[in-house]
């Protein structure tokens, strides 16, 4: 049966390879090495299980220094974090909110894409409070790769919430892929609640940040710097080196740069929950409280939305305060704030007449008040707008042949009722 499972493996390793994933599938170790010592020099015990051998390293980080130079008292309540990611638990948390500590997980591959990604180190932490025990699991034999996703799978399971940064489109299918290779269900490597960090930092500060890497997004928002760190391109070459004989050094990097991963990973997250609960990230960028009222219109919580967009609106610094202003002009217009939602609207025309969307806006609340001779003046000013857009009139937003036919059809039914 093993000889068979042997073959099995080798032919479907042909065929990722002639698939072109042979790149990512490590070529076979030299006999002599011994695994458990040269585990052992980098801090990796083996322990054998029911699915086999695996290479286990342990260790605990305080928190409190990457939540102190974040602006941080402490880690945010577990709440906190569902509700980040659209999973509000209140008013009656569930019972294994408190009793159960939040997951984090990272992985180091090879290669980025294509069938033969395999993760050969996988980082994996707890955090209860301000403390993370964190435990890494290393491929030190490729052989052994079912035993470390059974390892995984172990994990996931016995805690219901875990974080990443961009797993949902990375780590997780890895695993789950591989898991499939290996013949193991890849549902079990599919957290019951996941939250991927990488989505709300988009929403909240993809214009501080530019690039949302982890490196941007820790640097940015938690004021931490790595120093010599081993970038995670350099990481397959290292472990393909260190699998045919490189020493501990070569390897050692590599591991502190994926333990670092969980860290930080966990600190944004803390991060990010602490600036939705008012802790803002400071110093703060024009962008942050335009963003910060999106976030509250996807979660349904249109008072702290409206907040916000007044603040950018007071703020003046385009292109987020005028966004605000047409944001904030439609939320006074649902909750039926109409005077004010007109004044909002003709500030935003008047300021800027080549803006469409204030200048409708505008127009549509004069005309249902009944004030034809100002909405006929907003149609004027449209119409000198439109000869200043040539010849681009037909890419703004608003504009090209239906801006034209409705611009046209609202000056002659104005038209129509005007009786100055």
């Amino acid at each position: 049966m093993v000889s068979s499972r042997a073959a099995t493996l080798t032919a479907l390793r042909a065929r990722i390879a002639s698939l072109g994933g042979a790149t990512a599938t490590p070529r076979a170790r030299p006999a002599s090495l011994d695994l458990s010592g040269r585990a052992a020099e980098l801090g990796f015990e083996v322990e054998t299980g029911a699915a086999g051998t695996t290479f286990v390293r342990r260790s605990t980080v305080d928190l409190s220094p990457f939540f102190e130079a974040a602006g941080l008292a402490g880690a945010p309540p577990v709440a906190d974090l569902l509700a980040l990611f659209d999973h509000p638990c209140e008013p009656d948390p569930p019972v294994w909110l408190n009793g159960e500590g939040v997951g984090v997980l990272d992985i180091e591959s090879l290669g980025l894409r294509g069938s033969g990604v395999m993760a050969f180190l996988v980082a994996m932490g707890i955090q209860r409070g301000a403390v993370l025990e964190c435990e890494q699991l290393l491929l030190a034999d490729p052989g052994e790769e079912g035993a470390l996703l059974g390892a995984v799978a172990q994990s996931i399971a016995a805690h219901r919430l875990w974080l990443t940064y961009n797993g949902r489109s990375f780590d997780i299918p890895v695993l789950a892929a591989r898991c499939t290779l290996n013949r193991l269900d890849a549902s079990c490597v599919q957290p019951r609640l996941h939250g991927d960090i990488l989505a709300p930092v988009r929403r909240l500060f993809r214009d501080r940040l530019g690039a949302c890497t982890l490196r941007h997004a820790e640097m940015s928002l938690l004021n931490h710097h790595r120093v010599d760190d081993v970038p995670g391109i350099e990481a397959p070459g290292r472990y393909r080196a260190w699998l045919h004989g490189a020493g501990p050094a070569v390897l050692s990097g590599v591991i502190e740069h994926n333990l670092q991963d969980i860290v930080s990973t966990v600190a944004v997250a803390a991060r990010l929950a602490a600036h939705v609960g008012g802790e803002r990230v400071r110093p703060a960028h024009a962008a942050d409280a335009y963003h910060l009222a999106r976030h509250y219109e996807r979660q349904g919580v249109a008072d702290a939305a409206e907040v916000e967009l007044r603040a950018s609106v007071a703020a003046g610094i385009d292109p987020w305060a005028r966004r605000a202003g047409h944001r904030l002009a439609v939320a006074l217009q649902r909750r039926g704030a109409m005077d004010e939602a007109l004044e909002t609207w003709r500030r935003l025309h008047l300021e800027d007449p080549h803006d469409l969307r204030a200048a409708r806006g505008c127009a549509i609340r004069l005309e249902r008040r009944g004030d034809i001779g100002a909405a006929l003046q907003v149609c004027e000013r449209v119409r000198r707008a439109r000869a200043d857009w040539e010849p681009w009139w037909e890419r703004v937003r608003g504009g090209g042949a239906a801006g034209d036919d409705e611009w046209r059809r609202r000056e002659a039914r104005l038209r129509r009722r005007f009786h100055p």
